[in-house]
């Protein structure tokens, strides 16, 4: 439950919640942990015991050791496990299904991270019931870049692999993609946050749509991606690694670190009351990331290394790329190409961290390494 996270005068005591979603494999679904922050500002979070959720809550900590952070977990023992790690984050068992308890924690909060899940309406709701009750707030909300693709893999004649000239941008194109949340329904959480930035005017709203995510995750938990070590894997199983159909679909990417970064911007900009209309609300909506070849460079790395003897890349086709891969023709045959001018131009990030041609031999190393 997060992803989470006011005007020149000193800040009076405000809060900040942090829902914090982990990523799985094909669709990201909760895995409740919450985390709070506070610099006379109470925050909450969820998440924390995730990939993402742990990086943001790493990152949130090494920025603002002045913030008072609280973190909704699900599991007993990820809570105790946090709570060593970060011992001024108070921990909450409990979870997303929990809606007084969640509504309860947003209502104390002045800014909430929701990164814990894309999916979980529910949650969404209770903390939009929180904040009203509190009056004002911000909420900043993960959700996934495979709204990009969306209407292709809807297609019957969809073909994993196939190249596309699109590139989404959030800038000048927010509209675009404005229109392509509220053309599709399934997409409830999207469609809910627009809901809430059009009629509830004093709750500032961000909603965050990373692509594939890398690199080895900060957090007290959960420290591995899922993409680049699922085709690390199957390479070192089969002796060569495997694209998705002619292996000419892209996504774009980022480093899971960068991500937290991105999220802990916005955070900051909610804790010192941002009122910028092309931060919050309708404009704002923002697909970090960046985009470069996957399947090549894995067998490259795991040649080099020794762990298969050949170049080649075999093409999967449905149903086989799915059952490999972790939606394996969502993420490596479908086309989420995007431009992240919203996040650089307007918020100043920039990302920082190792890209591919170091990611990539790293995570095929410690594939190799959690087999002996």
């Amino acid at each position: 439950m997060r992803h989470y996270l006011r005007s020149v005068v000193i800040p009076a005591v405000r809060s900040l919640i942090i829902f914090v979603t982990q990523h799985t494999p094909i669709k990201p679904h909760l895995h409740s942990c919450s985390t709070s922050i506070q610099h006379s500002t109470p925050s909450t979070t969820t998440g924390a015991s995730g990939y993402v959720g742990g990086q943001l809550l790493h990152e949130l900590t090494q920025a603002h050791p002045e913030y008072t952070i609280a973190t909704l977990v699900r599991d007993a023992n990820a809570a105790e496990t946090i709570s060593q790690a970060y011992p001024k984050v108070r921990t909450v068992v409990g979870d997303l299904d929990e809606s007084a308890l969640v509504e309860q924690e947003a209502s104390q909060a002045s800014v909430v991270l929701n990164v814990a899940s894309n999916k979980h309406i529910g949650s969404l709701q209770a903390i939009h019931r929180g904040l009203t009750k509190r009056g004002n707030g911000y909420l900043i909300q993960i959700s996934g870049a495979s709204l990009l693709p969306v209407k292709d893999l809807s297609s019957p004649s969809f073909k994993p692999g196939e190249p596309s000239s699109e590139v989404w941008d959030d800038l000048d194109g927010v509209s675009s993609i404005l229109d392509l949340i509220r053309s599709h329904e399934s997409r409830v959480v999207d469609n809910y946050i627009l809901k809430i930035a059009k009629e509830t005017p004093s709750i500032k709203t961000a909603l965050v749509l990373p692509p594939i995510i890398y690199g080895k995750g900060q957090g007290p938990v959960k420290q591995r991606s899922v993409q680049i070590p699922a085709l690390s894997k199957v390479a070192i199983e089969r002796g060569h690694a495997v694209r998705a159909g002619r292996g000419l679909a892209a996504w774009t990417n980022v480093h899971v670190a960068d991500l937290a970064r991105l999220f802990t911007i916005l955070a900051e900009k909610g804790a010192k009351g941002s009122e910028d209309e092309n931060v919050w609300g309708e404009k704002g909506i923002y697909l970090p990331g960046t985009w470069a070849d996957i399947s090549d460079r894995v067998a490259k790395a795991a040649k080099d290394q020794g762990l298969i003897d050949t170049l080649e890349v075999e093409e999967l086709y449905k149903p086989e790329v799915d059952t490999a891969l972790p939606a394996g023709s969502v993420f490596f045959g479908s086309n989420a190409r995007s431009k992240p001018r919203r996040a650089t131009e307007v918020l100043g990030w920039k990302p920082s961290e190792t890209g591919l041609d170091e990611e990539i031999p790293r995570a095929v190393a410690e594939e190799a390494e959690s087999r002996k």
